[in-house]
C-alpha cells in the first residue's frame, strides 16, 4: 500500500501543478469561458457527462476499438518479429519494407482508411493497428536478437534438441521482457491513434467527444475529453508496468 501511494504522489503533484498553472492563466489573462473555462466548470461538465452515461459510452467505444486493433497487431507482430529475429533471410526480405512504412505516422493513414473502409469501425481499427503494429514488431525483433548464444547452447545441452522445444523453453522466455515492453508501447501509440481517428470520422468515442465540443464551442467538454484521455493513458501504463514486473525479468 505504501509503495502504491509513493508511486501516486508524483502524479498528484503534477495534477496540482497543472491546476495551479490553469488558474494562473485565468487570473492573469482573463480569457472568455468559451476559450478556457475554470476547473470548476470542467468538473461540473465531467460529472454531468458521467451521470448521463455518455462519458462511459465514449470511453467504452474508444477502448473497444483500441483493444481489438492492439490484439490483432500483437497476433501479427510477435510471430513475425520472432521469425525476423531468428531467420536471417526473412529479416533481409522484410526489413526494407518495414523500415519504409514504419516512419509514416498513423494519422497519415486516416484518409486511406476512410477511402478503403468507409467511416465505420473497420477504418478506425485499421488506423490503430498501424500505430500498434510497429512498436511490437521492433521490440520483438530486438528481444530475439539480444538472446545470449550461451543460453541457446545451454538449452541444446539440456535436451532442447528440436526447434519447437528450444523456442518454448529458451527463445520465448528470454525474449519475453522485450515483447512485453513492445506491447506496452504499442498500446500507448494505439491509444493516441484512435483519438486522432475519432476526430475525423466517428459518432462515438473520446475523440468524437472532443471534436463535438470544438464544434459547439464547449471548451469544458473538450477539456473533459483531454483529461480522461490522459488519466486513462496513465492507468494503462501503470497496469502494463505491473504486469511487466510480475511475469518478466530484466525489463525496464
Amino acid at each position: 500500500m505504501v509503495r502504491l501511494l509513493s508511486r501516486l504522489v508524483p502524479f498528484a503533484i503534477a495534477a496540482i501543478a497543472i491546476v495551479a498553472a490553469w488558474w494562473t492563466v485565468i487570473l492573469v489573462f482573463k480569457p472568455h469561458v468559451s476559450l478556457l473555462p475554470p476547473p470548476a466548470h470542467v468538473a461540473t461538465e465531467f460529472w454531468d457527462l458521467l451521470a448521463s452515461g455518455a462519458l462511459l459510452t465514449h470511453i467504452g467505444a474508444s477502448l473497444g476499438r483500441v483493444c481489438s486493433a492492439w490484439i490483432l497487431a500483437a497476433m501479427v507482430a510477435i510471430p513475425l518479429g520472432i521469425a525476423m529475429g531468428r531467420i536471417p533471410i526473412v529479416e533481409r526480405m522484410l526489413d526494407p519494407l518495414v523500415e519504409l512504412i514504419r516512419p509514416i505516422s498513423p494519422l497519415a493513414w486516416i484518409p486511406l482508411a476512410i477511402l478503403w473502409f468507409g467511416i465505420g469501425e473497420s477504418g478506425k481499427v485499421f488506423v490503430v493497428f498501424i500505430g500498434a503494429f510497429f512498436p511490437s514488431l521492433v521490440a520483438t525483433i530486438a528481444g530475439v536478437k539480444r538472446i545470449d548464444p550461451v543460453l541457446i547452447q545451454a538449452g541444446q545441452v539440456l535436451g532442447c534438441n528440436d526447434k519447437s522445444s528450444l523456442f518454448r523453453k529458451v527463445v520465448l522466455p528470454a525474449a519475453l521482457p522485450s515483447i512485453i515492453t513492445g506491447l506496452r508501447i504499442s498500446f500507448g501509440t494505439g491509444w493516441a491513434a484512435i483519438i486522432a481517428a475519432e476526430l475525423v470520422a466517428a459518432r462515438s468515442g473520446l475523440g468524437y467527444l472532443i471534436s463535438n465540443g470544438m464544434e459547439i464551442l464547449r471548451a469544458d467538454r473538450v477539456l473533459v475529453g483531454m483529461i480522461v484521455i490522459g488519466v486513462l493513458g496513465v492507468c494503462f501504463d501503470l497496469f502494463f508496468r505491473f504486469v511487466q514486473r510480475k511475469i518478466s525479468w530484466g525489463a525496464a
